[in-house]
């Protein structure tokens, strides 16, 4: 189902498992790998019937979406979600890779169905 994102179990502490998927592309693949990324915070939205929350605030599940070009400082990426998009970050000139981090924490009462959904796209 995704093509550039995968997806790999890092952390779990009994309450939420967390996953982080990481890509670097050259930036004219950057669109594809935002879109992917939104992809996935759309279904957790819709499934999960929020928006991302802090676990330690209440919520069922974050993100944390991050970008870095070359060996530059990392950087915040934006999930819009009346869009359902990514805003694209600016990258420099003369980039040759752009990496994007996608972190999903998501309460364990939940993990089932992410991984059902997602589990093509998993490492192990």
């Amino acid at each position: 189902m995704l093509q550039y994102l995968m997806f790999e179990e890092t952390a779990s502490d009994g309450h939420s498992l967390t996953w982080e998927a990481m890509a670097s592309v050259p930036p004219v693949r950057l669109p594809a790998v935002l879109d992917e990324a939104a992809l996935v915070m759309a279904w957790a939205s819709r499934h999960l019937g929020t928006l991302p929350c802090p676990r330690d605030d209440g919520g069922e599940w974050d993100a944390l979406l991050n970008v870095q070009a070359d060996d530059g400082e990392p950087g915040s990426l934006q999930w819009e979600s009346t869009k359902g998009h990514i805003q694209p970050p600016s990258i420099p000139e003369n980039t040759r890779w752009v990496t994007v981090t996608v972190t999903l924490v998501v309460c364990s009462g939940w993990a089932d169905s992410f991984l059902a959904a997602w589990q093509s796209d998993f490492e192990g």
